[in-house]
Parts: structure tokens; sequence; C-alpha cells
């Protein structure tokens, strides 16, 4: 008498956990297990009766008295119901070892190929790009070319900058607020309120450049809330004339987070105080050529800048070298060690300015400075990082190559 064990041969599918087969062979075999890939479909079988319309292959171990075993292959003939509720297989065993192979192996191992070449290819293609460290240096130092341009020439030019930056974070924010996972736990506004809302958020940019900063986010909000109100008072359904609280908060929080914050980098720009010491003898030549002025705006905003790059960069590197303990479950992938190196990268960029050019003032100044501009950035990253959470967005877009998207980049912007 022989028994058997099932092994799995290619793609297996589900068997029943118990499986009592007869042989037509001299001696009996019993298979446990792998059910293998369907037979093509025959007339009629060697006893004369017809086969199921798709036969099944079971496969395998068969061992005898003596314990030596053989891979052993059966085609089902019939399969019946027994009283304890087990399946009743009357099968035909076939070649050992090879036979098996071949029949189960043989369609299976040629799609097994080319999926290895397929993971092969891929894994080539991976090597021969560039990696997402290069991506994030090559993108960042692209960006902060052009960042560095735009500072230094200051008023429209600075203006169309941020105006462009905050034109596509608001963008992105749409895209996060109005994701599945969001949408599902409240509701978000009509699209004209979306789009009139990035409008409205370019055009506090453009007010802020313009001297005009009172009342504006008060005026574009109360817009906002009274379109809302009249584009749900006529819907034809009357479920959806409700508004819900969800439209309202992110209505007027996008406002706030995407046009009202970075109106402040425009009111920094333009201070016109000249700073208490010249600049150096290149800085003096290059802004001689550009025709910009030397003000205090010009070097606060450009430091300030400089403070966030510093402290992105110190809290990323310390993080990859040291980081071990989480620092907040909003975002877990931000740890006390990265948090520390950054504030350090922070506090050495504030310090070095400080001596060199003797802005913002004395240490204790510069020091304060520091951690004000350092808590202030943080905080804007964590809340990005929540609200992509909440969407269950990885990034917010994928307009900057490693680093995602320009709300990423630029989150720690916006409080500070």
């Amino acid at each position: 008498m022989h028994q058997a064990v099932g092994l799995s041969s290619g793609r297996v599918a589900a068997a029943r956990p118990s499986l009592s087969c007869q042989a037509r062979a001299s001696s009996s075999v019993r298979l446990v297990g792998g059910v293998g890939p369907a037979l093509p479909r025959r007339s009629q079988g060697s006893h004369g009766g017809a086969f199921p319309k798709r036969s099944r292959r079971l496969v395998g171990l068969a061992s005898d008295d003596s314990g030596s075993w053989d891979s052993v292959g059966a085609s089902v003939d019939s399969v019946e119901e027994t009283s304890d509720g087990a399946s009743a297989v009357t099968t035909t065993t076939t070649t050992p070892v090879t036979a098996v192979a071949a029949a189960t192996g043989g369609a299976n191992g040629a799609h097994g190929a080319k999926a290895q070449e397929a993971a092969a290819e891929a894994e080539g293609a991976k090597r021969k790009g560039p990696s997402s460290l290069v991506k994030r240096v090559v993108t960042a130092v692209v960006l902060g070319a052009f960042a560095s341009f735009f500072i230094v020439s200051g008023g429209r030019p600075f203006a169309f900058f941020i105006a462009f930056i905050v034109w596509q974070c608001s963008l992105e924010y749409i895209q996060l607020m109005t994701s599945k996972k969001v949408v599902n736990k409240g509701k978000a506004p009509p699209a004209v309120l979306r789009r009139t809302m990035t409008t409205l958020c370019v055009g506090m940019i453009a007010a802020a450049q313009n001297g005009i900063r009172t009342g504006v986010f008060e005026a574009a909000s109360f817009c906002l809330l009274v379109m809302l109100l009249w584009k749900r008072s006529t819907m034809k359904k009357r479920k959806k004339k409700k508004v819900r609280f969800s439209e309202l908060t992110m209505l007027v929080f996008g406002l706030f987070y995407c046009g009202y914050l970075p109106t402040f980098w425009i009111r920094l720009r333009g201070v016109s105080l000249v700073p208490p010491v010249p600049p150096p003898d290149f800085i003096a030549g290059l802004l001689n050529w550009l025709q910009v002025e030397w003000t205090v705006g010009l070097l606060a905003t450009f430091i300030v800048a400089a403070n966030i790059v510093a402290a992105d960069t110190g809290a990323f590197i310390g993080g990859k070298l040291m980081g071990s303990t989480p620092l907040i479950s909003i975002s877990p992938n931000k740890t006390v060690e990265g948090a520390a190196w950054g504030f350090a990268a922070s506090l050495g960029v504030t310090l070095l300015f400080n001596n060199w050019l003797k802005f913002p003032g004395n240490l204790g100044v510069a020091i304060a400075f520091a951690v004000v501009v350092y808590a202030a950035s943080l905080f804007g990253d964590l809340i990005e990082s929540s609200m992509k959470r909440a969407a269950g967005k990885k990034d917010s877009g994928q307009l900057l190559p490693g680093h995602g998207g320009l709300l990423d980049r630029f989150d720690s912007y916006l409080f500070t």
C-alpha cells in the first residue's frame, strides 16, 4: 500500500483538506493536498464513462512500505461525496517524477521564465536610472537656485514666484481634501468653489504685493461662504441642498493655509529698512548689477529660507544616520534624533549669518530667532503630514522628483 503527501506545483488551486483517491492501478494511492492545473477536456475515459468537462490533476509524493518516496501524478476521473463529508476521487496514476513535472510545470515554467526575464529587465532599469537621493539633491539645487534669484530680485518677480507656489499648493491641497478617504468621512465642496478658492489664494498674494493687506482674508472667506450657500440652495435634489461642516472647514482653512499665510513672505520681503552693516563687496556688486537695494527685507527673507533649508537637510541626514526614536505618531518617519540634527543645523546657519552680517542681532537674539524659525517650520511640516495621513497619501503630488509635490517642499515655509 502506498501513502502520499501533497505537493504544490506551479500555481495550485485550492483543494479540500482531505481527499481519498482510489487508483485504477494494482496498488491504491492516497493523495493529500495540491490540485494541479486543469487538463484539456476529454470526451471518454478508459472505463467508457464521460470525463468531467475540465479534469484536474493531482500531484503527490507516494511511498511504499519500505519508506522510499517517489512523485506521482493522477488524472481525476470522478469525484464522489462520501458519508463523512470527504471526497472520493477515482484516478489513474501516471509516470513518476518526470511525467508529473512535465504535466504540471511545463506551462508554468514558461510563464516563470518570462516573469524572471521581466524582473531582470526591471532591476536593470532601476540600476541604470538615478537613485532617489540623486533626484532629491538635483531637484533641491535647481529649486534653490530659482528661489535665490527671485528672493534677490524682490518686487513683482518675487510676488510672481510666491503666487505660482500658492496656486500649485492650493491645487495639491484640494487633491488631499477630495481624496476618497477624506470624502468618505465628510463632503467636499463643489468643484466651482474649489476653483474659486484657488483663484482667491492667488488674489491675496496680488493684494499683498500692492499694499492691500487688511481685510483681504475676511472678504475672501465671506465670498466663498456666500457662494457655497447659493450653490447648495440651487441644487435640485433635496439631499444635496444641505451644507456640510466639512465643506466650510475645507474652504476656510484652505484660504488661510494656502493664501493668507504665504502673504507674510511678501510683507517680509517688502521691508525697506537698511541693515546696520553694509553688504560684502561681491554681494554689493551683484545687487548693483541687478539694481536691487540692500534691505532688511532681503536679508531676513534669505536668512529665514536658508534656515529652513538647513533644518530640513539636517533632519534628513540625522534621521538617516541615527534616527531610532519616533518623534510623533502623526509622521512615523520623523525621529527625535532627526529633529535634533535639524535644530542644530538651523542654529548653526543663524549664528553664521549673525557673525558675518550682524543679523538678526546679538547672540541671544540669534538663538531666539533660530528657535522660532525651526519650531514654525517643524509645525508646518507636521500639519501637512497630518493632512496627508488623513487623506491616505504619501505625497501631495509628483511635481518635484525625489520630493513629491510642491506642498511637500514648501509646507515648512507656510508657517514660518
